[in-house]
């Protein structure tokens, strides 16, 4: 939990995900880059520049992450259960164990991703790229993978959506 003091008063971040965005974005243009462990439920960082961060261990459930360029940030088992991160660019990321089940991935850009052991259940990857992602062990079951291209993609004991296992 974070406090803001303005004019006088004590403002607690807790329960302000605005609060906590803007906090998010002003530490990053100060040099932030560590907000592992921070608890960002609901936090809208909508067309956010925050490459080389590091969200490991947070949780960013119903987070709206929409065109956030998060290239080569880590995201490791990160909770984004529901997140919103259609045209998000997540290029060199790694999201190994993150929980991205029913998340809106739409149009990322997870090229180069490291996405071992992630859970994609249910998840919308439409048109997403995985050009060259490590896609060891990723749960896919039910996931919409229509369009995404997965050249180069590397696959062992991944779970597709029809619940098949792909090596």
């Amino acid at each position: 939990m974070w406090t803001i003091i303005a004019n006088g008063k004590r403002e607690s971040t807790q329960s302000n995900p605005t609060m906590k965005a803007e906090l998010i974005k002003a530490a990053y243009l100060t040099g932030r880059r560590d907000f592992s462990h921070a608890h960002l439920q609901q936090i809208c960082l909508h067309k956010a520049q925050l490459a080389d961060t590091n969200f490991s261990y947070a949780y960013l459930n119903r987070a709206v992450l929409s065109k956030t360029n998060l290239e080569r940030s880590f995201l490791n088992r990160a909770i984004l259960y529901a997140a919103n991160l259609s045209h998000t660019k997540l290029y060199r990321a790694s999201l190994i164990e993150a929980n991205l089940q029913n998340a809106n991935l739409s149009h990322a850009d997870l090229s180069h991703a490291n996405l071992s052991g992630a859970n994609l259940q249910n998840a919308n990857l439409d048109r997403a790229q995985l050009v060259w992602a490590n896609l060891r062990n990723v749960n896919f079951k039910d996931a919409n993978l229509k369009g995404v291209n997965l050249r180069g993609a590397i696959f062992q004991e991944t779970i597709m959506p029809d619940g098949s296992i792909r090596n």
